[in-house]
């Protein structure tokens, strides 16, 4: 089902009264009240908090202060990379792109700071329209920088690949040989012609994945520029090919697999591990749970977060928003929580989505895009 404008629901203010007991990522956001827009990676379990989920066995819904939260997904429908519909995400808002991505949802929540006065995001100014960005990359702290950042989850990055036959060279791809696959310097594995096959541009999962490779945008050569690698839709495994190989949260892989999230899994695509004697996961099904050892390792792991405008969660600045503040707070139910043991958490329903606790517990000031 593709995405229908929020203003509408704005509008007539419609609140959803009902609790989700299946995935919620299909839905648009059910309240006038704040906009989350950005990562992939975070998409799903937000939604589950945004409309509310039974999936711990418990309800959950995370408000600010009784208001609803309305959060968007990276891409249009969830099988497809377009974007090509404009959304306006608070009602008498501008038409606006869909952010797609970590970086994409950054730089929307930047230009919708606006601290010039003429920023624009994809030619619109969208002042006031983003108030959450969701990240799976977790930035660097910056003293004076515009943005708060609010640990939400420990992630961890492997790869996911398709092939026609079982292949034990695949299951467990270390590091330089992932390298020298996505620079193009290997083009068979096991005797299998591979192909790589990186997230759209602006995912946090494509920076972090060639980041950890020791390669960026420039040593990346895509196959637009030339070069062997394929571009797809983040954490989309349903248009591999056999052979081809792509980066994939464990979090997401979990989701998918639990029935959590939305399953986006190729037929036959499964996941390897970078780790040689470490799987990513383990068990399988409804049962499939994260490795913690995996997401301890300090090269794979990761920690995810929302960023917010700090100005707006800072109770000494005439900017200060109680509501947001709430909304990101540490309680039960809301955003930032990351420890409480109860089925009625929201880091209870986190975990569920594949996160575990993240390293990072104390959140800090970043800079803006």
């Amino acid at each position: 089902m593709k995405k229908q404008l929020f203003a509408a629901a704005a509008a007539f203010g419609v609140v959803a009264s009902l609790v989700a007991t299946a995935p919620a990522a299909f839905a648009e956001p059910v309240s006038p009240g704040y906009v989350a827009v950005g990562s992939d990676t975070l998409q799903d379990v937000m939604n589950a908090l945004a409309n509310g989920t039974s999936v711990t066995g418990s309800s959950v819904r995370a408000t600010a202060q009784g208001q609803n939260f309305g959060n968007f997904d990276a891409v249009e429908a969830h099988f497809g990379t377009a974007n090509t519909v404009k959304i306006q995400v608070k009602a008498g808002g501008p038409l606006m792109t869909r952010p797609n991505g970590s970086s994409a949802g950054k730089t929307a929540l930047s230009r919708s700071i606006n601290a010039t006065g003429t920023e624009k995001y994809d030619g619109v100014t969208i002042t006031g329209q983003i108030d959450i960005a969701r990240s799976s990359s977790k930035g660097t702290e910056s003293a004076s920088g515009l943005l708060w950042t609010v640990p939400f989850g420990r992630d961890a990055l492997t790869y996911a690949y398709k092939l026609d036959t079982a292949n034990a060279a695949w299951e467990n791809i270390d590091k330089a040989t992932l390298t020298s696959i996505f620079n193009c310097t290997t083009t068979t594995l096991g005797g299998v012609a591979v192909t790589p096959v990186v997230p759209q541009a602006g995912s946090g999962t494509r920076k972090d994945f060639i980041a950890i490779l020791g390669l960026t945008e420039t040593t990346l050569v895509t196959v637009s520029e030339g070069g062997c690698v394929k571009e797809g839709q983040e954490h989309d495994s349903s248009t591999l090919l056999s052979g081809e190989l792509m980066p994939m949260s464990a979090a997401q892989w979990v989701a998918q697999n639990t029935g959590a999230g939305v399953d986006r899994r190729g037929a036959g695509v499964v996941v390897g591990s970078p780790v040689a004697g470490t799987t990513a996961v383990t068990g399988t099904g409804s049962s499939m749970v994260p490795n913690p050892t995996f997401y301890a390792d300090s090269t794979w792991g990761r920690d995810t977060v929302l960023l917010v405008e700090y100005a707006r969660v800072n109770s000494g600045d005439p900017k200060y928003d109680a509501r947001l503040a709430d909304l990101i707070g540490t309680g039960a139910q809301k955003l930032g929580n990351i420890s409480s043991p109860l089925s009625s958490s929201v880091f209870a329903v986190k975990k569920k989505f594949g996160f575990l606790a993240p390293q990072t517990t104390t959140g800090f000031r970043q800079a803006a895009s």
